[in-house]
């Protein structure tokens, strides 16, 4: 089974896209788009309508999305098992105090949790306001796009990294994306997200760009250690290991800070390690984000994330008024039979007006053809009246013309007096109002001229000429044409 998936990254900058298909158990990388939109004429909308119309995205694949950093609010919260349940069941409404959205406005879902001592479980959940999810769906609705997923960056840069880099997935491990407004910051154990830290940072634009990366680099190690000791509540063990993606090329300064103040190891995330992909596109690193979002939309059961649809979908759906679903197809209905009423009633005023314009028509037509009828009753009765009358009056004044030659006459006439010798054939044959044209064969021109000799006798065959009499090259036929003119002289006879 072939299935494709389109994973879209839209930052403050930027707008990253990943095409990846999946042919049983390969994937491969088919198209791959990054442009820059600092510009204020740069519309979202028309870099993603440009996608399919001019690079070649499929518009039948999938598509996940990302969610802003700045919108998405995560919490730890530690509770029993009855607290588990509680919040599994309605995360909603354990975060309403613990998050600056308003209660009504809160999207949330359980991201995961991780048993402590004492019975005790630490559940790492993530929510959204319905505005900034709106917001979001806005912008893709603008280019004719309707997500399948909607998804955070950290849990799709975690997708990129355990297909590419699958180790991450037998110990702990930090996670470390740095865009340009945020530091996004997670704790990983036994392919478990613990805990993830949104930190904003300074941008290039507002500091000197020389020094951000050291700044950057200091920010991460002071709060890779507090956050290792709160989840762990010990200090960052040794050789552990820090996979690390960036917007920017900022990696060769922070891998020497990080080394050297934590002693971790530093891995920088390779999007093409095990995921095929062609020449062209391979080296864009700042694709990670936009490629673990079409594998999550590749395979959203089997990778670890969220879907802030579905606990859309899931808080918000309305609970059934059958009362108020009765009372609206009630109306519908009515509604139906009253269109359908006032619908005919149109149409029989249509046909009406058409009517009476035909009989107008019919009227003004009488009018024209029989002017001297001044009486009309029924123009079409009276109009066949004076067809059957001038009908008779032709057939007696038919009388009057003896040599009348109708077609059939014409025909009978050559056929009778067609001689027998010669083997004359009659291969073509025109008859006109005023002349006759046939072409034939025979097996003599003696045959021929001998015809001709009779056509001349007939009444009403006024010249009859013999043209282009040949024979055939290589044979005994003879072919001819003949040219009657027909007499159409009206011959009045004496009445007696």
């Amino acid at each position: 089974m072939v299935k494709r998936c389109i994973g879209i990254d839209i930052g403050l900058s930027y707008l990253h896209a990943v095409q990846i298909v999946r042919t049983e158990e390969e994937l491969c990388i088919e198209k791959v788009f990054s442009t820059q939109t600092r510009r204020s004429k740069d519309s979202p909308q028309e870099i993603l309508r440009s996608l399919s119309s001019s690079h070649g995205f499929d518009r039948r694949a999938d598509v996940a999305v990302s969610i802003p950093h700045d919108a998405v609010f995560y919490r730890s919260l530690e509770t029993d098992v009855a607290g588990l349940e509680q919040i599994s069941r309605n995360t909603k409404s354990v975060l309403e105090h613990n998050i600056p959205i308003p209660q009504e406005q809160i999207i949330a879902q359980t991201c995961s949790h991780r048993r402590l001592p004492d019975d005790k479980y630490s559940v790492l959940t993530a929510a959204v306001a319905k505005s900034s999810l709106r917001e979001r769906l806005n912008i893709l609705a603008g280019a004719k796009i309707h997500p399948n997923l909607v998804e955070t960056a950290i849990f799709a840069l975690y997708s990129t990294i355990v297909t590419n880099h699958p180790e991450i997935a037998n110990d702990k491990a930090f996670i470390v994306y740095i865009d340009e407004s945020y530091l996004s910051l997670a704790i990983t154990e036994n392919s478990n997200i613990l805990i993830v830290r949104n930190i904003p940072i300074l941008s290039s634009s507002d500091n000197n760009t020389d020094s951000v990366p050291d700044q950057v680099a200091e920010v991460l190690v002071h709060e890779a250690k507090v956050t290792w000791r709160k989840v762990f509540d010990t200090d960052v063990e040794q050789e552990t290991t820090i996979y690390l993606a960036a917007t920017s090329d900022i990696y060769c300064c922070l891998e020497a800070a990080i080394t050297e103040n934590t002693g971790c190891r530093t891995v920088i995330v390779e999007p093409y390690a095990r995921v095929k992909c062609i020449p062209e596109h391979n080296g864009n690193n700042e694709i990670c984000i936009a490629e673990g979002l079409a594998l999550r939309g590749l395979a959203p059961d089997k990778t670890v994330g969220i879907n802030f649809l579905d606990a859309d979908n899931t808080g918000t759906k309305p609970a059934l008024d059958l009362k108020k679903e009765l009372i609206i197809c009630a109306t519908l209905a009515v509604a139906i039979v009253i269109i359908s009423f006032v619908g005919l009633f149109v149409r029989l005023l249509h046909l009406e007006s058409k009517y009476a314009n035909i009989k107008n028509e019919m009227r003004e037509i009488f009018q024209r053809t029989v002017p001297e009828e001044t009486n009309i009753v029924n123009p079409l009765v009276q109009l066949e009246q004076k067809l059957e009358a001038f009908r008779k009056d032709s057939q007696l004044f038919a009388s009057f013309y003896p040599t009348n030659l109708s077609p059939l006459k014409v025909l009978h006439s050559i056929t009778t007096n067609t001689p027998q010798q010669g083997n004359i054939k009659i291969n073509d044959l025109l008859i006109t109002t005023d002349s006759v044209r046939l072409q034939g064969t025979s097996d003599t021109f003696d045959s021929v001229y001998q015809w001709q000799r009779l056509l001349q006798e007939i009444p009403g065959f006024t010249l009859v000429d013999v043209q282009d009499v040949q024979k055939n090259p290589g044979g005994n036929t003879i072919h001819f044409t003949v040219l009657i003119s027909l007499d159409r002289s009206p011959v009045i006879t004496e009445q007696k």
